[in-house]
Formats: structure tokens, C-alpha cells, sequence
């Protein structure tokens, strides 16, 4: 096909032919799929060893001890209907905020989807733009593209009419008419394994810990429960009855449910994020958020609104008009739509005709100023004043009105043409742009101080209107600020990083290392922005979240865009992450004691001259009253303190004394009913009592603080556990304790249970986990 034409671009006719022949920009849908999302709670190591089981209980034909696969399925079908729900309601936040691109076809510039573009298309390209796609420049005055997400290197590479630009990469400064030469899965990004769009955390911290939980159970529950029913079948000479005990002792090791919560936990949170309109990019990175400590964040639009207005002209030469005329076309010529650029246009009508333009240098972050050299020989720059002039006194004075709160630009011109420098610049004068500060940035940063979270201000701006911006919302420390222009070639990263609140005059580099330096400190950073300066910090962070509507770019880089455009969703974020996590943390105690006590009762038996003390179906009833139904309720309690980042701990102070409770109370049962001549239906009845009041005394410590709720839950739950042992034990195997004879038995463990649960607590405590 021969090249398109650069006045009309495509035809409609030219769109339809790409599409039939399948050249289009569509790639395959990185959303979690219904059939995934079945496949992955579905096929799972746990599932296959219960369908095992189930097979195996089917023969013996006792066909109650076949209940456990109730809360199995339960599980199942719960959880992976919110987690598909989850999903669809973010596909459809995700595919309301699809990245648009300017492209030309019959003569018209009109916007487009991303994934509605085609091969050969002719798109325009700009500043703070991702390329969807690869291309060739047709057209270009200036544009620098950063190609960091394809090569590792982050400085910015020139371009001109002719050559290549990739998927994926940044548009940093300028625009172009790009002609695309490869779509869809044929495009340069989408060939490589780690591209700017992929998530960066597969994997929570949380979830990891999980995993090896379940790695260490792979490799013991199948060797324990082999040897487990060779001992017994061996001592008994019973087939049915090694079956139905080996299948307790291994349907007890099995966390059931605690990896589906885990990941239902992260995906409600998601879909609670949508309604306060938050785009989740990554579920897993809710938990990155949860940890965080320091919040690093640019000023533009944070704490300020981002809504730009000209407020003064402080004029050096010429009168005011003539030099707003001068910038309004310098900024017609660069073709810049920024913020400022946006201010400077509105503030009067712009003019309609402009000089020729000899050559163009684009506005971008590491320069901080732009410049046009006109064919009439004029030759401006406009930007920050400190990068455009030499003398020292007109420095001052811009920094005098940085102080009051300004964003300062100077307007220069020069003798000689720009290029990468300006050479000899004569102020004409100042441009004093002002920003409206949020109303709500003084609540929003008080309540994340509270929340133990620091704040620091990385800003492209004069430090002084920073730290004037910074002092308006009462933000901590804010005197301590800094100007990153003066920091050297070889600054000492970590204690800048570690000893200022306030940066100014911050090249998208250096926010980079000064989150790398916090993150050499053992701190867990988030970075907030809403521009391509943005970008570099965002990806090296271990959270990145957006503001939506300026930056594809920065909306590509982030794990959350905050599609309101208020800053204060990052406090629903925030404590939606932590409500997730410290829940997972509280209720996989209740999963692990049932693992711990099977895996120690499963190998005491191996020893033991008697077979597994319960069968499947006396357990189903205490599983679900005392791990099931509750962990499900915990999950959604308000939990909002920082996560105290220790898991192991938390959850074995639960766990071990309630495990090693259970065990010495079964073996002392068993013991004590060989003793007094129990028959098994006794013993195991009294066993399973006081594995449920033993639940129930580890769930009164994790369901603290005790709310109005939280105890009446705990109380109906309580009771119908009574209920099971009184008068409906029957279907489960379970013998109704009023009417037996070990029912004095049972009212010692009644009185007993808790009492011995808190001493073997406060002795494991002291042993293992006093500091």
C-alpha cells in the first residue's frame, strides 16, 4: 500500500478494507475472563485431593460424611461470583476510560478509540501522550520521545520527519503526524514480555506468604495421610473406617477457602473502588497501597485544582498586550496544551495570524522552558526563570514572586538562534500564573498524617511557590524545602530524600531517585501525579496512582487513576487497602488452626494404637460455624489502622495455642475414653465439642473490637453450635450431649475451654513472641 496522504489520511473505504483484512489495533484483552476466573477457583491442587475423597467416601457408602463438600462448593460459588462481579464492573470502568487518539481521516481530525485505529492511519501525537501503536513521522516541526519501557534508558531521544516511533513509548515535548506501520499484537510493545501498560504487582506480599503456606501442606498432606491409612488399616483391619478417618485428618490440613477469600477480598475491594470512581489497575496493587508510609505527590493537581489563570505581566520591555501577544503565539507555534499554555491562551483572544516559524525547541520537563525562532529573525523563549537567565538580580525577583505563591515563566529573547541553549537572553518580562488551591488538601493531608503516612511535594515548580502552596494546607515540615537544581551532578540521594518535605525545580530523573533513596530506606512509597513528568516516579514506586485527564501516559504508568479527579479518593483507596489486608491478616488464623491441629493429630495417630479420632461429617457443622461463616463476615469489617506488616506473628498468637489446645484435649479424650470405656461415637463427639468451643475462643480474640454486631453474630453462631450438639447432632454423626452419658464430661470442657485457651496463649507469648 502506498503511503497515505498527509491532508485527508485514511478514507472510510481505506478504514473498512484494513478491518476486513484484521489490521487493526485490538490486542488480546488482559482482563480476567468469567472462564478464567471459574478455571482458577475451580482447578486447584485442594479441590482435585476433596474430589478424591468424596470419590473414595461415595464407596464406603456412608454418604453423610460427604457434607464436607457443602462449604467446599459454598466457597466456590460465593466467591467466585464476586470476583467475577469485581471484575466486570472494573472491565467496565477500564473500558469507559480507554485511551483516545487524534487521528485524520477524509480530511478530518476527529477522536478515536485506541483500539479502533487501524494500519496506515495518520494520528497526531503530543506531549504527555503514550504511541498506541508503531509508526513513521510524516510530519514534525520538534518532538522528543522517551523510549524507557523498551530500552531501560529514560533520556529523552529527538526525532524528526522519517523516522520510527514505537508503541508504548512517551511523547515528551512537541507533536507529530505519525503514519502507523504496525497495530495491534504485530506492534513493537506488544511483543515484548514487560511493557508500560503491564502490572507491576503480580503478586501481593500477602498472597506470597499464602502460597508458601499451601506449598509446604502440598508437600506433607498426601506422605501423611498415605502413611495415616496404612497404620490404621493396618492396626484395624477396617477399610471404611481407615477411609473415613484418613479423609478427616486430610480434609482438616486443607486451608479450604483461604486463598479464594484472599483474592475475593482484593477484587470486592476493587469493585468498591469503582463507586467512589477509582480505576484499579492492579487488585494486587491494593495491598502495595495498604503498606505504604510516605506519599510522595507533584503539586498540580493534588494540592492545587490545576485550574490555571494569568494573573499578572510584570514587563521588563514592551507594554503587557504586546508581550501576552508574544507568548500566546510562541505557545499557537509549539502547539503546547498544557496547563500553562491553556492560562496564557484564555487569558485574551489569541491572535489569528502568525509570523513563519523558521524552527521550533518543544516544551519539556528536563528543559522547563520552549522557544520559536521566527523567520523574521525574532528569536523567544518562555519558561522557568532560573533556566533561562543569567543575571542574578532578575532571578531574585522571580523568586520574590515565587514566594508569594506565583508559578513564574519569563519571557526572553535572544540576538541569536535557539538550539539547545539560549544564548545571551534579554528579559522582556514576567508571566504570573497562579493555581487554585483544593479546598479539601489541608483535611486530606491532616487525616494521612494521622494515618502514620509521611508527605512529601516533588514539584517541576520554584521551590519558594511550593512551599508557600505547601504552608496554605498546613503541611508538616514544609520549610524544610529545597531546589533540586542546585543539588550537583553526584548529590547524596538518601539523606535529601530523607531530610526535606518540599522539592523544587525537580527533573522527572531526580523524583525517580528520591523515591529509589526513600525506598533504600525500607520505606514503601506511593507516588501521585498527573503529568509525563510524572511517569519515571510513578513506575519506580511502589504504588503509582493518577490524576485522570492530563496524561495518558501517567494514566498508563499508575495502578490507580483517580478518575474524579479529587485528590481526596487516594483516603478511600488507602483505607480500602488497609481494610482488606488487616482483614485477610485477622481471619487466616481461623484457616491455620484447623491445618495445624490436623497435621499434629494426624501424626500423633500415625503413632497412636487407635484410628483418626472424627470422621469427615462430624466436622462439616464446626468448620462452617467457626471458620467458614465468619471469616466471610470478618472480611468486610472497617479496619482502617496500618498494617503492621507482621503476619507470621499475628497469626500464629492465635493460631499455635488453639492448634496445640486441640491437640492435648482430643489425645487426653481418647485417652481418657479407652480409660473409661467410651465407644468411638462418645469419644469423637467430646473431641469435636472441644475442637468447636476451642474455635470459638481463638474467634472471641479475633473479632476484637467487640462491637454490638460483631457479638451478636458471634452469639447466634455460638448458639447453633449448641443447637448441633442438643438436638440436631444427628445428621453429622454427632450424639446429642443431654441425653448421654458423657454430658458432665462435655459441661467440664464447657467451663474449661476458654480459661485454658488464654493460659496457653499468654504462655506461648511469653515463650515466643515477647520482644
Amino acid at each position: 500500500m502506498k503511503a497515505t496522504d498527509v491532508n485527508t489520511g485514511l478514507t472510510d473505504l481505506e478504514v473498512q478494507q484494513q478491518i476486513k483484512y484484521g489490521n487493526t489495533n485490538q490486542v488480546a484483552n488482559n482482563s480476567t475472563s468469567v472462564t478464567m476466573i471459574l478455571s482458577k477457583n475451580l482447578f486447584t491442587l485442594f479441590n482435585f485431593i476433596n474430589l478424591f475423597l468424596a470419590v473414595i467416601i461415595f464407596f464406603t457408602g456412608s454418604y453423610e460424611n460427604l457434607f464436607f463438600l457443602g462449604p467446599v462448593v459454598a466457597n466456590f460459588l460465593i466467591g467466585s461470583y464476586q470476583e467475577i462481579k469485581a471484575q466486570k464492573q472494573l472491565d467496565h470502568l477500564t473500558f469507559l476510560n480507554r485511551q483516545q487518539i487524534q487521528v485524520l481521516r477524509n480530511g478530518q481530525v476527529q477522536k478515536i478509540f485506541q483500539d479502533n485505529l487501524v494500519l496506515h492511519d495518520l494520528i497526531i501525537i503530543q506531549r504527555g501522550e503514550q504511541i498506541p501503536a508503531d509508526g513513521l513521522i510524516r510530519q514534525c516541526a520538534h518532538i522528543e520521545i522517551d523510549e524507557a519501557n523498551l530500552t531501560g534508558e529514560s533520556n529523552s531521544v529527538s526525532k524528526k520527519t522519517g523516522d520510527q516511533v514505537l508503541s508504548g513509548s512517551l511523547v515528551l515535548s512537541g507533536q507529530a503526524l505519525v503514519e502507523l506501520t504496525a497495530v495491534g499484537n504485530h506492534s513493537f510493545a506488544n511483543k515484548l514480555a514487560h511493557n508500560a501498560r503491564q502490572q507491576k504487582h503480580d503478586i501481593s506480599q500477602l498472597m506470597h506468604i499464602i502460597n508458601r503456606i499451601i506449598k509446604i501442606l502440598t508437600y506433607i498432606i498426601i506422605p501423611l495421610g498415605t502413611i495415616l491409612f496404612a497404620v490404621t488399616f493396618y492396626k484395624q483391619h477396617n477399610l471404611n473406617q481407615a477411609i473415613l478417618g484418613t479423609s478427616a485428618s486430610i480434609i482438616g490440613m486443607i486451608p479450604q477457602g483461604l486463598v479464594l477469600l484472599t483474592s475475593v477480598a482484593l477484587a470486592v475491594g476493587a469493585m468498591h473502588l469503582t463507586h467512589k470512581q477509582v480505576l484499579v489497575k492492579s487488585m494486587t496493587a491494593l495491598e502495595a497501597l495498604a503498606r505504604v508510609d510516605t506519599l510522595c505527590l507533584d503539586k498540580t493537581g493534588t494540592i492545587t485544582t490545576g485550574n490555571l489563570k494569568l494573573q499578572k505581566i510584570i514587563a521588563n520591555k514592551l507594554d503587557q498586550d504586546q508581550i501576552l501577544t508574544l507568548c500566546q503565539q510562541l505557545m499557537l507555534a509549539t502547539k503546547e496544551h498544557n496547563e500553562t499554555a491553556q492560562a496564557i491562551l484564555k487569558a485574551t483572544t489569541p491572535p489569528q495570524e502568525l509570523p513563519e516559524v523558521a524552527s521550533i525547541i518543544a516544551f519539556s520537563s528536563a528543559r522547563k522552558w520552549a522557544a520559536v525562532n521566527w523567520q523574521n529573525g525574532q528569536h523567544l523563549a518562555i519558561g522557568a526563570p532560573s533556566f533561562l537567565l543569567d543575571d542574578n538580580e532578575q532571578i531574585a525577583i522571580a523568586h520574590s514572586f515565587a514566594q508569594q505563591g506565583y508559578r513564574v515563566l519569563a519571557l526572553v529573547q535572544s540576538a541569536k538562534p535557539i538550539d539547545q541553549k539560549v544564548l545571551q537572553p534579554e528579559l522582556v518580562g514576567f508571566l504570573l500564573i497562579s493555581d487554585e488551591v483544593r479546598s479539601t488538601a489541608a483535611n486530606t493531608f491532616e487525616y494521612l498524617r494521622q494515618q502514620g503516612v509521611a508527605i512529601k511535594v516533588i514539584s517541576g515548580d520554584d521551590p519558594a511557590t511550593v512551599q508557600n502552596i505547601t504552608q496554605q494546607v498546613n503541611l508538616p515540615h514544609s520549610q524544610q524545602a529545597i531546589d533540586m537544581s542546585t543539588i550537583g551532578s553526584h548529590p547524596h540521594w538518601e539523606k535529601i530524600a530523607q531530610q526535606y518535605t518540599v522539592f523544587g525545580r525537580t527533573l522527572p530523573e531526580q523524583k525517580q531517585k528520591l523515591i529509589q533513596a526513600l525506598q533504600n530506606q525500607k520505606h514503601k512509597v506511593a507516588m501521585t501525579g498527573d503529568g509525563v513528568n510524572d511517569v519515571l516516579a510513578m513506575r519506580q514506586s511502589d504504588c503509582g496512582i493518577a490524576i485522570a485527564g492530563n496524561s495518558d501516559a501517567a494514566e498508563n504508568a499508575a495502578d490507580f487513576v483517580l478518575l474524579s479527579k479529587n485528590f481526596d479518593s487516594l483516603i478511600y483507596v488507602l483505607n480500602e487497602g488497609r481494610r482488606v489486608i488487616n482483614n485477610i491478616e485477622r481471619v487466616a488464623a481461623l484457616y491455620l488452626i484447623k491445618t495445624m491441629y490436623s497435621v499434629m493429630l494426624t501424626v500423633l495417630f500415625i503413632f497412636l494404637h487407635t484410628g483418626y479420632p472424627f470422621y469427615p461429617a462430624q466436622m462439616t457443622p464446626i468448620n462452617a460455624l467457626t471458620v467458614g461463616i465468619p471469616t466471610f463476615l470478618l472480611a468486610l469489617r472497617p479496619d482502617f489502622s496500618p498494617p503492621a506488616g507482621r503476619f507470621f506473628r499475628n497469626v500464629m498468637q492465635v493460631a499455635l495455642p488453639a492448634a496445640l489446645d486441640i491437640t492435648l484435649i482430643v489425645v487426653g479424650i481418647v485417652g481418657y475414653g479407652h480409660w473409661g470405656h467410651l465407644n468411638f461415637a462418645q469419644t469423637s463427639t467430646l473431641a469435636v465439642l472441644a475442637i468447636s468451643l476451642i474455635g470459638f475462643a481463638a474467634l472471641w480474640i479475633i473479632a476484637r473490637p467487640i462491637n454490638r454486631g460483631t457479638l451478636f453474630i458471634f452469639l447466634a453462631l455460638f448458639a447453633i453450635n449448641i443447637f448441633v450438639f442438643t438436638i440436631w447432632g444427628h445428621p453429622f454423626r454427632i450424639l446429642n450431649l443431654w441425653q448421654n452419658s458423657v454430658n458432665l464430661d462435655a459441661l467440664i470442657i464447657l467451663i474449661l475451654f476458654y480459661p485454658l485457651y488464654l493460659l496457653t496463649r499468654e504462655i506461648i507469648v511469653r515463650l515466643f513472641f515477647k520482644k
